[in-house]
């Protein structure tokens, strides 16, 4: 595996900005080593061999001590810079996917698993900051130290630059090794990972199922096999971290070793100085250092390549061709033996027809599964016709834009989603630039009386579906979308909402899906979804 992406380099203007710093500072890096390696060889030196006295010295000292503060500075931008640069990528990269997932998969996930996806966009962030703090400095400073140090010691002394040059690459060797035990290691991770996130958000989600058929010891001996199963895989990344450091530490000891006595053996015959065997001897760490940390870190390298790699996945999504064909003013919305089909449920729709004129308030019926909620997620455009087309105005939906058209309706589905936030917030969604005093109306008009600034989070379903609708009604769009809008809602209420569908001006255009025959008496016209079709009813056989 590579360590590092072309494409992550490519895509984020933030990782070009922070390789390009990298070489800045390993090249600052490599100089500050150097010198403090020179001055080190100057002051032992000379205090050694009486050359020089605490006077002459005090210039080298503080002059050690200054680059000494260099090199913590350096290792702090390293440091910080990576964090920065983790936290922009992933900003940049999660803000891409949830972009694209809006586009490709506007309607639900499909056949993804929402675990999947949550583990890839969530703990991108733990994998992420390590990878950019840690491996990437160390892995700029392994490509620009050893050539800058072996080149000075081969200016000062051929021989242990020969020597160094023959160690040296043994790191690199058990680096490669190690790399490839880590790449399998760390994919058996990210798997494992991906199993338990999937497998517990489903358990979350079900768990009034679960408890209702007290199958809830069973999904805790399952989240315990996948928790033991990710426990091992993380194990064995981390004994292959660990393995790889004691490797690694062992081959730069043998160099340094091999080194500091061919320097010692040349010091006691005089064909070397003193001070320049001092420094190289000092530099010969410093040579190993990058290279062996940078190996040792490469788990670390895996697990960032592997989150940016998922979340490069999400981004590469196939998503529906985006035309831009201007939507009609005002105009008939017509179904023309419509089929959509779904992989896990076959053929919804078959030949569905529809009119809908505008102005007109058409509900429609049917028993559960039929594909009620389908036809609308048609009309929003959240699912593609495979048969027939949709129009309006005479102009095929299909290439109409898709945001353009959403901006023409109101929808109210049949589980609402609220955000987090206040009621206030909840509410203006529909309309951003709504003033208080409108928000209180279109929350009246639903039928709930509730404080701007309570949190949404604290209502009831049913409260918080009365939100959506006054959502939906702010909205003022000319077509307004019904899915189940009297659901877990209590007789007081659906018949507020029913008597605010019946009150709304005839230049609304509405569209309900319902299981309630209450919501039938401000039908113009219902009509029956059956096997696909949609079959208009008398009013005696809708109620």
């Amino acid at each position: 595996m590579r360590p590092l992406d072309a494409r992550l380099v490519r895509e984020v203007p933030a990782v070009r900005r922070y390789l390009g710093a990298c070489g800045v500072l390993a090249l600052a890096s490599a100089a500050a080593i150097i010198a403090q390696a020179a001055l080190l060889g100057r002051i032992v030196s000379g205090a050694f061999l009486g050359h020089e006295d605490l006077g002459t010295l005090t210039r080298p000292l503080v002059a050690l001590a200054a680059v000494s503060v260099a090199r913590g500075l350096l290792g702090w931008a390293f440091e910080s810079g990576g964090a920065l640069t983790a936290a922009t990528t992933l900003a940049t990269l999660r803000v891409r996917v949830l972009a694209h997932l809006v586009r490709a998969r506007p309607g639900g996930l499909g056949a993804m698993q929402a675990g999947e996806v949550a583990g890839a966009v969530l703990d991108g962030a733990d994998a992420l900051e390590p990878y950019f703090a840690r491996f990437l400095p160390q892995l700029a400073l392994a490509m620009v130290i050893p050539p800058v140090l072996l080149v000075w010691v081969a200016l000062h002394d051929l021989t242990s630059a020969i020597v160094l040059a023959c160690t040296v690459p043994l790191i690199p060797v058990f680096g490669i090794l190690i790399g490839k035990a880590t790449e399998h290691a760390t994919m058996r991770r990210w798997r494992a990972l991906s199993m338990l996130s999937t497998h517990f958000l489903d358990v979350v989600r079900g768990l009034p199922t679960l408890r209702a058929y007290r199958r809830g010891a069973a999904q805790t001996d399952a989240i315990a096999t996948y928790t033991d199963d990710y426990r091992r895989a993380t194990m064995a990344t981390l004994r292959i971290a660990f393995l790889s450091a004691f490797a690694l530490e062992l081959a730069a000891s043998l160099g340094t070793a091999v080194v500091a006595v061919e320097l010692g053996i040349r010091l006691v015959h005089g064909s070397v100085a003193l001070a320049t065997a001092f420094a190289i001897l000092v530099l010969a760490p410093e040579l190993y250092a990058p290279l062996r940390t940078a190996s040792a870190q490469f788990h670390a390298s895996a697990d960032g390549l592997a989150a940016a790699g998922r979340l490069f996945e999400l981004i590469d999504l196939e998503a529906p061709e985006q035309v831009g064909a201007a939507v009609p003013e005002a105009g008939v919305l017509r179904l023309e033996r419509v089929g959509v089909s779904y992989p896990d449920r076959g053929r919804v729709l078959d030949g569905a027809e529809l009119e809908l004129r505008p102005g007109e308030r058409v509900a429609i019926v049917g028993p559960s599964g039929a594909g009620k909620s389908t036809l609308l997620a048609l009309l929003l455009r959240f699912v593609e016709a495979d048969a027939g087309r949709a129009t309006v105005g005479g102009v095929d939906l299909a290439t109409v834009d898709a945001a353009a058209w959403r901006r023409q309706l109101a929808w109210v589905p049949q589980r609402p989603l609220l955000e987090p936030g206040s009621v206030a917030d909840a509410v203006r969604l529909g309309a951003p630039t709504a003033v208080s005093f409108e928000l209180t109306a279109a929350l009246a008009a639903a039928g709930l009386t509730v404080r701007l600034d309570a949190d949404v989070q604290t209502l009831s379903a049913g409260e918080q579906r009365r939100v959506a609708f006054a959502r939906a009604l702010l909205r003022d769009a000319p077509l307004l979308l019904l899915d189940e809008p009297t659901a877990h809602l209590d007789a007081q209420s659906a018949d507020t909402i029913i008597d605010v569908l019946e009150a709304l001006p005839r230049t609304r255009t509405v569209l309900v899906a319902t299981h309630d025959p209450r919501v039938l008496r401000v039908a113009d016209r219902v009509l029956e979804l059956r096997d696909g079709r949609l079959e208009a009813l008398e009013p005696a056989e809708a109620a």
